[in-house]
């Protein structure tokens, strides 16, 4: 065979070689093609528009805006499934054309195929978006559940932990806890039933109770302690003080305290009622004015007691008052009717008419207040007000009436005084006298004598204020003081000068047996005699002092001592 011949051959079995590569890489081609274009059908028959189209009408029957956005869609889903349809049946006749080895035409449905499940895709996922949107209020509901029911079991475990605490409130706890389950269930029930807002309302009643338990559950165990501990033994200590005041005698029917504890018994009752059952709404509030009142009834019964006391004192008291200022008033209208003229009281007569009828007053209301008390119908509070009131009055009129008697006193007093002064001071002028007579000393009678006869002239001036009628208290206070200060100054001189005297008589003597041994002894004791003589009885003292101590330098002054003392 010639070689073009062979060549030839060649030739065209490389051609129907690389013609049947190329059909078969064409068919392999369109075959994955075709795989691929299953898949992205398979994933769209898969999305459950079905389901969420139902869900969403269910949840679309309870809101009309809902509504209405749904019927729009409603015709895009039948055109969806429609299309669907067709795509489906595309599909078939691509495979049919790829398995008859009928390229062209394969890929000619190839290319309406991929165009048809483009837009199917399309209109899918905006169907779906759309759906989605709607039931997304299920799917936010349900993950709202979980984390509540996590909540709930927390809740639970700590309510199990805290049930001594807890106490008598454990119990209420438990209830509304189950309360909650019982709620948890209604909204799956709702949720299948696709009442969304029933469902709502099912979760948020148990948010709204779990916080309510966990506020409760911190709360509980000191509203426990106070409405089962501390307000009844405040309650029975209420009600011992009311039968101790009432056995003391003290009136209390004003207070009505059986039927204000019974009251707030029933009212603590409710509430621990209320407690038992695991709430606290308000409870706490009324626990605190139920302990506020138990408190002011022991503070009431504390104070009609406390008044009980002080009203028994302050009638004693009032009863002295009284007694007192009739005293005062009858000693002022003695003093009055017997010496106003003399001591210049005529001012004193409004005085005496204004007070007698006040006194009067005073003491009726007294009386009329003691009968009351002896009835014992009053409160003891009320009682002691009305004494207090009165004991004022009386004392208001007590200081009155004692600055009255004070200015009285005041004035009978001065004339006591000047009158005993008088007499002392006639003493003590006797006693000067007597010691200007006894020792005749020089240069002391002459002057002393002039200041006796006006000293005794002072005292005469003295006896005739005495007898003034009115008297001048004044007058005879300021004279008084000027008289007693000159009669004791003039004492004082007379005795200092006795005194000085005696001491230069008893030198000179004591000298006098030193005169003979030494001379200058006898001129220096001549000086204090002729000093003496003429009245000077410093100098003279000094110069016989100083002769002895001339004598006696170590001891001079102790001899002289014990000379005047033999």
């Amino acid at each position: 065979m010639p070689n073009e011949a062979i060549i030839a051959i060649l030739v065209v079995l490389a051609l129907i070689i690389l013609f049947i590569i190329y059909k078969k890489v064409q068919n392999n081609r369109l075959k994955n093609e075709l795989n691929d274009i299953n898949v992205r059908f398979n994933a769209l028959k898969s999305v459950p528009l079905a389901f969420k189209l139902n869900k969403a009408t269910q949840i679309a029957k309870i809101n009309e805006e809902m509504q209405e956005a749904l019927n729009g869609y409603m015709e895009q889903y039948d055109s969806c499934q429609k299309h669907l349809s067709q795509l489906e049946a595309l599909i078939a006749t691509l495979e049919d054309n790829i398995a008859i080895r009928k390229y062209k035409q394969a890929k000619e449905s190839l290319k309406v195929v991929l165009e048809n499940i483009k837009d199917s895709e399309t209109e899918v996922q905006t169907i779906e978006s759309f759906l989605d949107r709607i039931t997304k209020r299920e799917m936010e509901q349900r993950e709202y559940s979980n984390s509540l029911k996590e909540r709930y079991r927390d809740i639970r475990s700590q309510a199990i932990e805290k049930a001594g605490e807890l106490s008598v409130a454990y119990e209420g706890i438990e209830d509304r806890l189950k309360l909650c389950e019982e709620r948890f269930s209604s909204f799956e029930e709702q949720i299948y039933a696709n009442d969304f807002v029933k469902a709502q309302e099912d979760l948020d009643f148990v948010e709204s109770e779990l916080d309510q338990i966990t506020e409760a559950m911190d709360r509980l165990p000191l509203l426990v302690h106070l409405a089962s501990g501390v307000l009844p033994t405040l309650e029975e200590e209420v009600k011992r003080e009311y039968v101790l005041t009432r056995q003391r005698g003290v009136y209390t029917a004003h207070l009505s305290i059986e039927e204000r504890l019974n009251v707030l018994h029933h009212e603590l009752g409710d509430e621990l009622e209320t407690i038992e059952q695991g709430h606290i709404e308000e409870v706490e509030e009324s626990l605190n004015e139920i302990k506020e009142k138990l408190e002011s009834l022991l503070s009431s019964l504390s104070e009609e007691n406390t008044a009980y006391g002080e009203v028994k004192k302050i009638h004693e008291d009032l009863a002295l008052a009284i007694e007192d200022c009739g005293k005062l008033y009858e000693y002022i209208e003695i003093v009055y009717n017997n010496d106003k003229e003399k001591y210049g009281l005529e001012d004193l007569a409004q005085v005496i008419e204004q007070k007698e009828p006040k006194l009067s007053e005073l003491a009726k209301r007294y009386e009329e207040l003691a009968k009351v008390q002896s009835v014992n119908m009053t409160a003891s509070s009320d009682l002691l007000i009305k004494y207090q009131e009165l004991l004022n009055e009386v004392n208001v009129l007590s200081n009155e009436l004692k600055g009255y008697k004070q200015r009285i006193d005041k004035t009978t007093n001065d004339e006591s005084r000047a009158k005993t002064q008088i007499v002392k001071l006639e003493i003590v002028l006797n006693e000067v006298e007597v010691k200007i007579a006894q020792y005749r000393l020089p240069a002391i009678s002459a002057s002393y004598e002039d200041d006796l006869r006006v000293a005794s002239d002072d005292i005469n001036d003295l006896k005739i204020l005495l007898k003034a009628i009115p008297l001048d208290v004044e007058m005879l206070n300021n004279k008084l003081d000027a008289t007693i200060d000159y009669v004791y100054k003039l004492y004082n001189n007379v005795n200092n000068v006795v005194g000085m005297a005696l001491m230069v008589e008893n030198a000179i003597v004591f000298g006098n047996k030193y005169r003979s041994t030494y001379p200058e002894v006898d001129a220096e004791l001549s000086k204090a005699e002729f000093a003496y003589l003429n009245g000077e009885y410093t100098q003279s003292l000094s110069i016989a002092i100083a002769c002895i101590e001339k004598l006696f330098p170590k001891d001079g002054d102790q001899k002289l001592k014990e000379y005047a003392s033999a």
